[in-house]
């Protein structure tokens, strides 16, 4: 009879979409559509295994390359070279499935008290913009534009958001609803919700992603900004960790944040684009709230002079490589500035509940711990959309494909942005 699997304080899943950084032929000529990750994973694999998997901690990743795909329980030494490694078939990381049958895999064989799924690779926010649109083929003499997918399983229509999780040899990525199906699948399957969710991914960080998370998980770790591309510091998260093995899922929630900000010189100057954020999702239920206020309270006033202190707020709150992207709080905070003298006090009021529950650290407040460095002093941990300008021609797709997240049906969001980008 086998021997039951050895339980843990910790298993850390790290779900690594390397496959990305193909030379594709397009109408164009020859393109490279993102930048490799293969070799940062092996560098990655390298830092975890400064640590491994302990008796407090086991360390399973998913590494998809351009050529291979293996699973890897990572142990102490020289990363891949010494862990114990699995070559298994080509998987697609766009596949929930994929996703689904890794986490899985890892509580069943790896149990814990607690587990942290790490998604490790280019992220692009919420917009689902199909990033191998311009490589596709035509096939039955339709092409596919940017929110379809040529993947079987997604011809019918328009998909999801909040791409992730990309891979070039099948060119696919996960969007919000293939993250809904793996997590539901996964829970269904172990019985087991898991801990804290981690996006070693750029531009992650935001409410839209956070509302659709929250129905499985307790904490959510990630960044506004691009992240450098070293990533996370793996060696320092698992040192840490090993030495406080009982660390409960806010710690480690924590943990990642400041060991994130200490190794890119948080809070001094750099050049480096580094945030990142820790956020207790079941909070973020009131952050909704106070967003829908908000809303409420501006649609109400429909008025021209509302509108250009909106427009004056939304120019100067703290933006993020995708300039669609703004921080939460630091908006709330411009709106309740520019409108604390006009008409619309309860504007004003709305907008500094939203910047009060954004900027505190206390009890209530959703966002636990910021790191960044000195030029994203602003930032409060947590990002929406709210683009200054949209091209006319592409307008009422995004906000199609915006609406159908939970936050914006819940809030009216989308609503707001329409009305402030006028007709």
């Amino acid at each position: 009879m086998a021997d039951a699997p050895k339980h843990r304080p910790w298993t850390i899943m790290v779900y690594m979409a390397g496959d990305n950084g193909k030379i594709f032929a397009s109408k164009y000529g020859q393109i490279q559509l993102m930048a490799t990750m293969t070799d940062q994973g092996y560098s990655d694999l390298l830092k975890m295994g400064s640590v491994g998997t302990t008796d407090n901690a086991a360390v399973v990743c998913l590494f998809d390359t351009t050529t291979d795909s293996y699973l890897v329980e990572v142990r102490k030494g020289r990363g891949f070279a010494d862990s114990q490694v699995t070559q298994i078939p080509e998987v697609n990381t766009g596949d929930p499935n994929t996703l689904a049958h890794f986490i899985t895999q890892s509580v069943q064989n790896y149990p814990a008290d607690h587990y942290l799924l790490v998604i490790w690779n280019h992220g692009s926010g919420w917009l689902d913009v199909d990033a191998y649109s311009v490589v596709r083929s035509v096939e039955d003499g339709k092409r596919y534009g940017p929110i379809f997918r040529t993947t079987p399983r997604k011809l019918a229509g328009p998909e999801g958001t909040r791409p992730i999780a990309y891979d070039d040899s099948s060119m696919d990525f996960l969007d919000t609803s293939d993250l809904r199906e793996a997590f539901t699948d996964a829970a269904t399957v172990t019985g087991v919700r898991l801990d804290v969710i981690g996006m070693d991914a750029c531009l992650m960080a935001m409410i839209e992603g956070d509302r659709e998370l929250t129905p499985f998980f307790d904490y959510f770790v990630a960044s506004q900004e691009v992240e450098p591309m070293n990533g996370w510091p793996y060696a320092q998260i698992l040192t840490a960790l090993n030495a406080q093995p009982q660390t409960e899922p806010a710690g480690l929630a924590r943990l990642i944040v400041e060991e994130y900000a200490t190794s890119y010189g948080g809070h001094t100057r750099t050049d480096e684009t580094a945030t990142q954020a820790a956020v207790v999702l079941a909070r973020t239920a009131q952050t909704e709230a106070l967003c829908k206020t908000l809303v409420d309270c501006v649609l109400a006033n429909q008025y021209p002079t509302l509108r250009m202190l909106v427009q004056t707020a939304v120019g100067k709150a703290l933006s993020f490589e995708d300039p669609g992207y703004r921080d939460l709080g630091d908006f709330a905070a411009q709106l309740a500035k520019a409108s604390a003298s006009s008409d619309y006090q309860d504007v004003s009021t709305a907008a500094q509940a939203l910047a009060d529950h954004l900027q505190a650290r206390g009890p209530d407040s959703p966002v636990m711990d910021v790191g960044f460095v000195d030029s994203y002093v602003r930032a409060t941990g947590m990002s929406v959309y709210l683009p200054g300008s949209l091209p006319a021609t592409g307008r009422d797709q995004t906000l199609s494909i915006y609406r159908q997240l939970s936050f914006p049906q819940r809030t009216g969001w989308d609503k707001l942005i329409e009305w402030v980008l006028g007709d």
